[in-house]
């Protein structure tokens, strides 16, 4: 049940998003991280300079987001990641790219989810500290095939929600169309035609692999 009375929120929730990010920032990108400690910036700043060293799709790499099994609509607590068309020719940036990149396509798993069940999304707002990285803003809408939102609150978008919902709680707003008031938008990224054609190639790659691990009991095996 959603918090406006009447209203239902439907929820597809993908269990190692920001997670397989976090790795990537852990295990692949040290310099980066030691870098941006001397210039007091955000790692995921430096990360998003390489990606964009790397072309979309990566160069043929594509990384399956399974850190954590994963969760709607796959259900698969068996599921795990991987790296998929590594060659020696590829860079830390390629790797960097395509974990941004398998992560979106799983989210589109979950987006297409809602699409065949009647949903009609003409749009998609991001929040988090994921949100601020442009390139990673263009690759969803790229994937998606859907303008990305930014609003001007990203790590606050949750707080606002509680406060908003405190508020009419105790009566200083009569209902919940406050929040619609509060929320701007700071960015609209669309997508790009020649770059979605390719991602609708690797996501039914993307898919095929996923599919052939699982339909071979590899990730059973490997369990």
């Amino acid at each position: 049940a959603h918090l406006v009375p009447g209203m239902f929120s439907p929820c597809g929730t993908m269990q190692a998003a920001g997670a397989s990010y976090q790795w990537a920032r852990d295990e692949l990108a040290g310099e980066e991280r030691q870098v941006a400690q001397r210039l007091n910036q955000s790692p995921y700043w430096l990360m998003d300079q390489e990606v964009g060293q790397s072309p979309p799709g990566a160069r043929g790499l594509l990384y399956l987001p399974y850190l954590l099994g994963e969760r709607s609509p796959r259900w698969n607590p068996l599921a795990r990641g991987a790296f998929v068309g590594l060659s020696v020719s590829h860079t830390r940036a390629d790797l960097l790219r395509a974990v941004l990149e398998g992560i979106t396509l799983n989210l589109r798993v979950i987006l297409e989810a809602f699409q065949a069940q009647g949903t009609a999304i003409e749009a998609l707002r991001v929040i988090g500290g994921g949100a601020r990285g442009t390139i990673w803003n263009q690759i969803m809408a790229d994937v998606f095939g859907l303008p990305i939102l930014r609003p001007i609150l990203l790590e606050e978008a949750t707080s606002m929600g509680a406060a908003v919902a405190g508020g009419v709680g105790v009566g200083l707003w009569k209902d919940f169309s406050q929040v619609d008031r509060m929320i701007q938008i700071d960015r609209e990224t669309r997508p790009d035609p020649r770059r979605k054609r390719l991602y609708d190639h690797l996501y039914g790659v993307f898919n095929d692999v996923y599919a052939s691990l699982d339909s071979a009991a590899i990730f059973a095996k490997l369990a």
